[in-house]
């Protein structure tokens, strides 16, 4: 009678075989879950700034709006330069973001906020609003009072001819406070830079991540890494500093990664639509991963245990796949702070909704931001914040419909989408917002108080897709904040437009 052969070298074999197998197939799957890592994190940085330049393009649009609305009040009267005049000048400097004013006279002759008078008949801003145009000059040192400004300037019609000037100037600092740098926590270097082979710098914000003073060229900081590279039809390629340069003469859109022995960083610029500037965004590579970081911790568990044998292996494969589809989808869809959605599915369900034909009459779209939120953070802690923040998402469930769509938008700020609503809904609606975050309590401060502000768009009556419809919200939510903060707007396209 034959014996029966021995399978353990077989057996053994196969398992050999197996886990090699295994063993490569989740090192690949992990290694093209990190490319998605890199590609999710760019992406959020491509869809921030885009959303920032739109900001910072519509906050210059309501600095020339209101320059023009004094323009037009002036232009009434034959005598441009009278008492009253400059007295509302002086008034309007000292109750508005300008810090000067100048009513400039047809000859040139400027006639400022604080009492001085100058002869600016050789600026070009001058020249070119006398020509009928708005005007925003590259920065300039004021000769009234030392400082780098740049100077916004509208034409003074009477009976449709141009008659004078009206100029208000901003410090060169302040340009940066216009982005709401909301991205990664705050964690980024936020640069507004001219479009010119030096990629000077005009002003910036956010977290100091590379010693740039103003004047200084962004191209300097490419000495120092051992590798400058960008990614071309999903390949990754070298970077020269003169590729840098020409980028920022032709106004492109790019994202460069800095490679260093310890550090790596994300550079991402675009044209800002204002002036001849461009708007570039620096980030820690590591800050723009840390939301994904539970991928490596399961990716270390997951081989750890391979060692320990196949059916432990499977185990902890099966383990860890549910788990990943699971945060995956949590983290995709929901905001984690408040348990409504997050900007990106607010988004695409409102978007879906607009396309939907049941999509019929009104829809309302609220814009809420937390009046002082950083003033929050700073005075009382990211604790209390967050638990502000908390409350509000509470808050917005039990005042709207189980049908309407609540999303955080970033940072303190959060939309609702009103389906088949009216404009006495949106307003009766906002109302109960208002008054929910005034009634805001936390038991450790109980002398804190807070408010919000609110701007209120209506589809198809102002926008005829989501961007527009976004877009006048937070139009509307500036005028809100503009006028005092703790109250609502609801845009209006006679006054906004």
């Amino acid at each position: 009678m034959q014996k029966n052969k021995n399978l353990t070298p077989f057996y053994a074999v196969m398992l050999t075989l197996f886990l090699i197998f295994s063993v490569v197939s989740i090192g690949v799957f992990f290694r093209y879950n990190r490319l998605a890592i890199r590609e999710n994190a760019k992406d959020t940085i491509q869809i921030t700034l885009d959303r920032e330049q739109s900001h910072f393009e519509n906050t210059i649009e309501l600095q020339y709006e209101y320059l023009e609305g004094i323009a037009d009040y002036l232009g009434k009267s034959t005598n441009l330069i009278t008492e009253d005049s400059l007295r509302l000048i002086n008034n309007v400097a000292e109750k508005s973001s300008l810090d000067l004013i100048a009513l400039i006279d047809s000859e040139g002759t400027a006639y400022y906020s604080n009492g001085s008078v100058r002869d600016l008949s050789e600026r070009e801003y001058f020249q070119t609003s006398m020509s009928g145009e708005r005007s925003l000059s590259e920065p300039v040192e004021s000769k009234v009072d030392g400082t780098t400004r740049v100077i916004f300037s509208v034409p003074i019609l009477h009976e449709e001819e141009v008659v004078g000037v009206l100029g208000g100037s901003y410090d060169i600092s302040a340009l940066g406070d216009m982005l709401i740098n909301e991205i990664y926590e705050g964690s980024g270097q936020f640069l507004i830079v001219s479009q010119d082979e030096d990629g000077t710098v005009i002003s910036q914000s956010g977290t100091e991540l590379f010693d740039l003073d103003t004047g200084d060229s962004l191209t300097q900081i490419y000495k120092g890494f051992r590798s400058v590279t960008t990614t071309s039809d999903g390949k990754k390629e070298s970077f020269s500093v003169s590729k840098w340069i020409e980028d920022l003469e032709n106004g492109v859109t790019r994202l460069i990664t800095l490679a260093e022995a310890t550090e790596s960083y994300y550079c991402y610029y675009e044209p800002l639509g204002v002036s001849n500037w461009m708007l570039c965004y620096i980030v820690n590579v590591e800050d723009a991963h840390a939301s994904y970081s539970q991928f490596t911790y399961y990716e270390t568990r997951l081989f750890q245990v391979l060692a320990i044998g196949v059916l432990v292996v499977l185990l902890i494969i099966l383990v860890v796949t549910f788990r990943k589809q699971k945060n995956l989808v949590h983290f995709a869809e929901t905001d984690a702070l408040t348990g409504i959605c997050n900007k990106k599915t607010a988004e695409e369900y409102i978007k879906l909704w607009l396309a939907d034909e049941a999509c019929d009459g009104t829809q309302v779209f609220l814009m809420l931001d937390v009046d002082h939120f950083k003033e929050v953070n700073d005075v009382y802690g990211h604790a209390v914040g967050d638990i502000v923040l908390s409350a509000i998402g509470n808050g917005l469930r039990e005042i709207f419909r189980d049908t309407d769509i609540i999303g955080r938008l970033g940072g303190d700020e959060f939309g609702v989408f009103m389906k088949n609503a009216t404009p006495e809904m949106a307003v009766e609606k906002a109302e109960m917002v208002c008054q929910m975050v005034r009634s805001i309590k936390v038991d450790s401060q109980p002398s804190f108080k807070t408010s919000c502000s609110i701007g209120v768009s209506l589809f198809p009556q102002h926008a005829k897709n989501f961007m527009d419809l976004y877009q006048k919200a937070d139009k509307a939510l500036y005028i809100s904040k503009n006028s005092g903060r703790n109250q609502f707007t609801l845009y209006d396209i006679r006054t906004m437009e």
